[in-house]
């Protein structure tokens, strides 16, 4: 079961427009190939942060600051994770996957030593790997510790990593951003990198980039931003493409759970339940999650009759009912073969750039490994 992963940076890869170019026919090697290609840029991408947040804090270590923020340090941002194409279909939790840890949202909101022993578990970590993406808890307690230093070392901490001229012009464009509300309306030079800053982008990626707006101003940015496929190519494309082909098992399914007793169900443009939604609302009763941005997201009611006593245990009687539901559909006959497929078919006019970029990230991130070992 997947869900869809937090966008918090796009996996850097420099792609070539793919619409209205006709479908290339692939193999399944090539949809090895390109899949594992993908893989490994995600998880290099993530070891590149995490070196990238050594070489910055060696640096600022060396100017005698001991206690650092890890969120300045590697940019804050982290790369999407991907462990593999997985159609919508696929966050439907396989009967399987119901039988051992049901939708999974139980491991979340409960702290039973069920649920702790469920947080480690290889099978349940594979299914919600996209979902909870990549993270280092111990940088929350460092970025609390950094905090706690008070304003002087903060201060001063700041301007070693940014450079005093590059400090300066960040406090001036949050003053002026507070007053004018429109980054377009605020008149300042952006001054390049500096600092320990600088220096780790020099040690991992080479030289920073200086790029420029369309009236002329220019903007500095550390290599490696570029969108990646799973951004230029969406989720819903390729499920708008599948949908002629799996119609009749949408509505099998659907139905399924009607008869079940689920009520009326449908799938976002996006080929999403939501599932989450229902189990959170109706089980654990929060109803934030309820919302996307402003607009609140109905969910159906509980079927009659479902003892809900026992929150957990109603969620595996659910998700077991949405597994069978999806198996007897035909739901499952063939749809992760075909969604990669097709998806692949988008990539393969940009092979050789998937490809390459994979082989930067590593080159990045054997010159933070170098550094890092004193080479």
């Amino acid at each position: 079961m997947r869900r869809p992963a937090l966008a918090l940076l796009s996996l850097p890869l420099l792609l070539t427009a793919c619409g209205g170019e006709e479908p290339v026919e692939v193999t399944d090697e090539d949809i090895e190939a390109i899949e594992q290609s993908i893989v490994n840029i995600s998880t290099f991408s993530w070891e590149l942060v995490q070196a990238e947040y050594r070489v910055g804090s060696m640096c600022m270590q060396d100017e005698g600051y001991t206690v650092h923020d890890p969120l300045a340090l590697f940019g804050n941002a982290v790369p999407n994770r991907f462990t593999g194409f997985a159609s919508p279909y696929a966050r439907i939790p396989t009967v399987e996957q119901a039988e051992k840890f049901a939708f999974g949202d139980w491991v979340t909101w409960t702290d039973t030593d069920a649920a702790l022993e469920m947080r480690e578990d290889p099978d349940y970590l594979a299914a919600h790997a996209e979902d909870q993406g990549y993270w280092e808890p111990a940088w929350d307690a460092e970025h609390e510790e950094f905090e706690a230093q008070g304003e002087e070392y903060t201060v001063a901490w700041e301007k070693a990593w940014k450079g005093p001229e590059r400090y300066e012009y960040d406090q001036a464009f949050e003053e002026a951003m507070e007053s004018a509300g429109d980054p377009a309306e605020i008149d300042l030079e952006q001054p390049p990198f500096g600092g320990c800053e600088l220096e780790t982008i020099e040690t991992v990626y080479g030289e920073p980039e200086q790029r420029e707006y369309d009236d002329g101003s220019t903007y500095w940015l550390k290599p490696g931003n570029d969108e990646s496929p799973l951004t230029q190519i969406g989720d819903g494309e390729i499920y708008g493409e599948m949908l002629g082909e799996y119609a009749d098992e949408e509505d099998s399914f659907l139905g399924c759970l009607a008869d079940r007793g689920y009520g009326e169900w449908e799938f976002s443009e996006l080929g999403w339940l939501a599932t989450d939604q229902y189990i959170t609302v109706n089980l654990y009763g929060d109803t934030t999650i309820a919302y996307e941005g402003d607009e609140r997201v109905e969910v159906p009611e509980l079927p009659d009759g479902l003892d809900t006593t026992d929150p957990v245990a109603a969620e595996f009687a659910i998700a077991l009912d949405f597994a069978q539901c999806a198996e007897d559909s035909g739901l499952r006959d063939g749809s992760e073969e075909l969604y990669a497929r097709l998806y692949v078919e988008k990539l393969m006019p940009n092979q050789t750039e998937i490809y390459a970029q994979e082989q930067q990230v590593k080159d990045h991130l054997a010159n933070a490994q170098s550094y890092i070992e004193g080479e």
